[in-house]
């Protein structure tokens, strides 16, 4: 079969960047993810891009109608308005990142990506999504938000007494998210997966997650700078208008964060999995 006959097909198996001829080291991993993440950044922005804005909702909605008149008869019974709206957007959140993992998992091994299979096996694997990611992401997340409502002083705190002793954990867990969605295992399934393939190789995937972290930090730097810049322009605007700007370029720069953070869980993955097998053989 000749590269017209599998482009026709669906498949260019010349473009595929997986299954992974030999195990990576630290930084072949980052380049082989930097490649991916390359490959599928035009493919995944407007899905990325999506996942960031739906995530963001919750302090849209604090910023702009969390005091509107309407507001305060349209809560359910002991649930809130901002409640409400952060279970939606987390619920629609896994929904997107599924598919921008399934999106970049057919790039990574040359096939041309379908949306309506994409969305399909995203929605029947929905609920069992919430569960591997919670168990994947579960962690991490929670200590973004006590990073976010601990006053300066206690970050460093916060940092040496959770962030650096759950590092191991956090390591341990993570492959669950592509273990879940590229090999279509079950949430249970996954996280035995990601535990089995990552207990002996977990310094390799704290790098990864650190060298995902640091290149994501210098957009947010960068995003911070421009913000403050935005801030002093327009110090005369209300407070409304300079945390729409603010939410808008944390959008950008999420649009672009989370496909290079899937990419580097998808190779990772995948070296994690060649590894164990060579060494079970």
């Amino acid at each position: 079969m000749d590269r017209a006959q599998l482009v026709d097909s669906g498949v260019d198996r010349r473009a595929g960047l997986l299954p992974l001829p030999r195990p990576l080291m630290t930084g072949e991993v980052l380049d082989a993810a930097f490649r991916l993440f390359r490959a599928g950044l035009l493919r995944c922005l407007p899905y990325s891009g999506l996942a960031v804005l739906v995530l963001q909702m919750p302090t849209l909605y604090s910023t702009l109608l969390a005091d509107s008149p309407r507001s305060a008869h349209a809560s359910l019974p002991g649930l809130t308005d901002s409640n409400l709206i952060l279970v939606c957007a987390l619920l629609l959140g896994v929904l997107l990142v599924g598919v921008i993992t399934l999106r970049l998992q057919a790039i990574s091994r040359g096939e041309r990506p379908r949306f309506r299979n994409e969305i399909a096996t995203a929605l029947v694997r929905w609920p069992a999504a919430i569960v591997a990611t919670t168990a994947a992401l579960g962690v991490p997340a929670a200590l973004y938000f006590l990073f976010a409502l601990s006053p300066g002083f206690l970050i460093l705190g916060v940092f040496s007494l959770l962030v650096i002793p759950l590092s191991w954990p956090i390591a341990m867990l993570t492959a669950a998210l592509p273990a879940f969605w590229c090999d279509r295992l079950g949430p249970i399934d996954a996280v035995a997966r990601a535990l089995r393939i990552s207990r002996r190789q977990t310094w390799r995937v704290i790098g990864a997650i650190l060298a995902t972290l640091c290149l994501v930090a210098v957009f947010y730097v960068l995003t911070g700078i421009i913000a403050a810049i935005v801030a002093q322009i327009l110090r005369s605007a209300d407070l409304v208008l300079i945390a729409t700007v603010r939410s808008l370029m944390g959008l950008v720069v999420g649009a672009f964060g989370v496909p290079f953070a899937l990419s580097m869980l998808i190779v990772a993955y995948e070296d994690l999995k060649l590894r164990d097998a060579r060494w079970r053989a």
